[in-house]
């Protein structure tokens, strides 16, 4: 199987920015969209739904320019939305709740 060429990777880019847009004009959530579809959750995918929060609550995609609040806020209402889904609780990552899982943030990039 041949790798992705560049053009092609700019095009997928510039096709999901079109989406994006499309989307935005006409008042269409992402939610709307992906409920037909099945997605498989990732560190990356649930990251990326993190930082659609943090921009739609604080106009910040990046999680370095938030503060301690900010950060405590949108992982509250992630949260809330998983629990609400699953019935599953999930707190914020702390060496309280867990040491193994702090040792394990040395392998993430």
């Amino acid at each position: 199987m041949k790798k992705i060429t560049e053009q092609q990777r700019k095009s997928l880019f510039k096709g999901c920015q079109e989406i994006a847009n499309i989307l935005v004009e006409n008042g269409i959530s992402l939610n709307a969209v992906i409920k037909n579809l099945e997605v498989r959750p990732s560190k990356d995918s649930i990251a990326d739904i993190y930082r659609s929060i943090c921009d739609a609550k604080y106009g910040k995609d990046s999680i370095r320019e938030l503060n301690s609040d900010q950060i405590d806020e949108s992982w509250e209402e992630l949260v809330k939305a998983v629990s609400e889904t699953t019935g599953i609780f999930i707190p914020f990552p702390s060496k309280e709740n867990t040491e193994e899982y702090l040792n394990s943030l040395d392998s993430i990039k």
